[in-house]
């Protein structure tokens, strides 16, 4: 493993995320004898969405022994150009690999606010961003009597970060009850892309942790120890952090055909690129209909779906069988609240079904469990595990 090998004639996926991994278990369960090929800079599963937490050096999956257990090869590469027409990826060392079907997962990176200063402060956006600002709140949790934080986006992940500071500062033995949080956006209500349904939970997890929320703001500069607001307003901090949205990773340009404003890939029912009917897409580089006329969203809850489903339709289009419909009709999103627990809706409406502790045991079961490949699995588990979700076949 990680030698680049003959061009391969068979599946090729790029991208080791949660789309990516399950992307290639269904593409080996559907494929027999076909060589599946994974292309990643490292044979490691980033778990992404748990970033926000504390000890982020801990939350990678090594994807090496489930790989050679599936019989998958691994390509320590990255994917850079790609010529669908001849079935050639150009890899960023310089390689070509070719392709009779290929599956971009490449995923997504954060959306970084076009000001003055954005690359002077910290992030969560990649492992090796989150140990970066963690090894800064070290500093602070041991130097700083009176620290101040702010959390720049008020979405999802600003509002778990949000959350979880206290914690994470007296885990590096510093006091939580010291610590100032500030917690900036320009829309006009905290966490937009949630709705309406959990918003009053979410504001009083807020108002209990008392962190401070500032909205409608514009932000002007940005520097390790200050956020400029308009109006001449300064917010003095002792580190700044980014929660600014995501958009698909760079490779996704690559594929011709349409394109939503984050930069996905607008594929057909069977995840197939329009443009390019060799290529499939999946995770967060896909913007796919869920089957009921919503879109699918930049998730786990999603992409590991979205793997399944175009890692099956790749094989089943190489060995000329039809192709599945992807649909994902069930949709929930549970939000951590730190202390507060957490918040958990179900439904594009995002009714509120639970909250506290018990919504807090159920991410705390996803977080750790349900979005993990299984450890130490064997073949016939991981093959048993890459089937789609019944609903897909209904």
């Amino acid at each position: 493993m990680g030698q680049t090998g003959p061009m391969s004639d068979g599946v090729v996926v790029v991208g080791g995320g949660f789309a990516g991994f399950w992307a290639v278990a269904a593409a080996r369960r559907m494929a027999g004898e076909i060589s599946v090929t994974l292309v990643a800079p490292q044979p490691r599963l980033v778990v992404r969405p748990r970033l926000y937490e504390a000890r982020p050096e801990t939350l990678a999956v090594e994807l090496a022994p489930l790989l050679e257990t599936l019989d998958v090869r691994y390509i320590a590469d990255s994917a850079a150009g790609l010529n669908s027409s001849d079935g050639v990826v150009t890899m960023a060392s310089g390689a070509e690999l070719g392709f009779e079907r290929l599956i971009v997962a490449t995923g997504s990176v954060m959306r970084r606010p076009p000001v003055p200063g954005v690359d002077e402060v910290y992030s969560i956006d990649t492992q090796a961003d989150a140990m970066r600002f963690d090894a800064r709140l070290a500093e602070i949790a041991q130097a700083v009597a009176d620290p101040v934080v702010g959390v720049v986006g008020a979405g999802f992940t600003g509002i778990e970060l949000a959350l979880e500071l206290r914690d994470r500062l007296e885990g590096h033995g510093g006091s939580g009850d010291n610590l100032r949080v500030v917690l900036i956006d320009r829309a006009q209500e905290v966490g937009p892309e949630l709705g309406a349904g959990p918003r009053s939970v979410i504001e009083e997890a807020l108002r209990e942790a008392a962190v401070e929320v500032v909205l409608g703001v514009s932000i002007e500069r940005l520097a390790a120890d200050r956020v400029s607001l308009g109006e001449g307003e300064i917010l003095s901090v002792d580190a700044v952090v980014l929660a600014t949205g995501l958009e698909a990773a760079p490779f996704a340009a690559e594929i011709p055909g349409g394109r939503d404003r984050a930069g996905r890939v607008m594929v057909d029912e069977f995840l197939r690129a329009p443009g390019a009917p060799e290529v499939f897409v999946a995770g967060d580089a896909a913007s796919a209909d869920t089957g009921d006329g919503h879109r699918t969203l930049a998730s786990c809850q999603h992409a590991l779906q979205l793997g399944r489903v175009a890692g099956e339709n790749a094989a089943r289009d190489l060995l000329g069988l039809p192709l599945v419909a992807y649909e994902q009709l069930r949709y929930v999103t549970c939000l951590d609240l730190g202390r507060s627990g957490a918040v958990l809706t179900r439904g594009w409406d995002r009714e509120v079904v639970q909250t506290g502790t018990d919504a807090k045991q159920r991410k705390t079961l996803i977080n750790t469990e349900v979005i993990y490949p299984p450890a130490n699995a064997t073949r016939a588990q991981l093959i048993a595990q890459s089937q789609l979700d019944p609903a897909t076949r209904n």
